[in-house]
């Protein structure tokens, strides 16, 4: 009986230990995910802002971005371009508007842009958005949002597999030996 306890425990030991039992890195040292909320502008001219942020290590990354109103009003907040592009304007990627407003029915909408996943390089990452106020008497603004796609590198080792089976296997074991008594 004291051995039995002593293989169920081992084969539970195993089984906590497994998933920490993976080779390379596990998650990548990044600034991302962030999230970049501009100024509330009130103006009617076209503006281009731009906000920088830094990825410590190359990464798959996506992006979200949307207009945001204030007190529950809908954004009087027109975006007719965002791109992200390194430091050296070397590399650029588009957004795709994904929800539009038909500003020429009214001066409230709210408006979606996604960045499909692309492979970003370390270093400074720069997001330049051109807006257009409908001034209104409210505040309004943008949000945008960028995460990390996972890599394969989180992907099980055959080695935390293989440990996870013998954990199983050893319980299993333990039960038959049990029923058998």
């Amino acid at each position: 009986m004291k051995n039995m306890k002593l293989i169920l425990s081992f084969g539970l030991g195993l089984l906590m230990l497994a998933p920490v039992v993976q080779a390379g890195p596990v998650t990548l040292q990044a600034s991302a995910p962030i999230t970049i909320t501009s100024t509330p502008i009130k103006v009617t001219d076209l503006v281009t802002h731009t906000n920088t942020f830094h990825l410590d290590s190359g990464a798959r990354v996506w992006g979200d971005l949307q207009t945001v109103g204030s007190k529950l009003q809908l954004p009087s907040l027109n975006i007719t371009s965002a791109f992200l592009q390194n430091a050296d304007a070397s590399k650029s990627f588009e957004f795709s508007e994904i929800l539009a407003g038909n500003w020429s029915e009214g001066i409230n909408w709210q408006e979606q842009w996604r960045l499909a996943p692309v492979e970003l390089d370390a270093g400074n990452w720069t997001l330049s958005v051109t807006e257009r106020g409908y001034g209104s008497k409210q505040y309004s603004s943008y949000q945008a949002k960028f995460g990390i796609v996972p890599s394969a590198a989180n992907v099980p080792e055959p080695q935390m597999i293989l440990l996870s089976l013998t954990a199983l296997a050893a319980m299993g074991l333990v039960m038959r030996k049990r029923r058998s008594i």
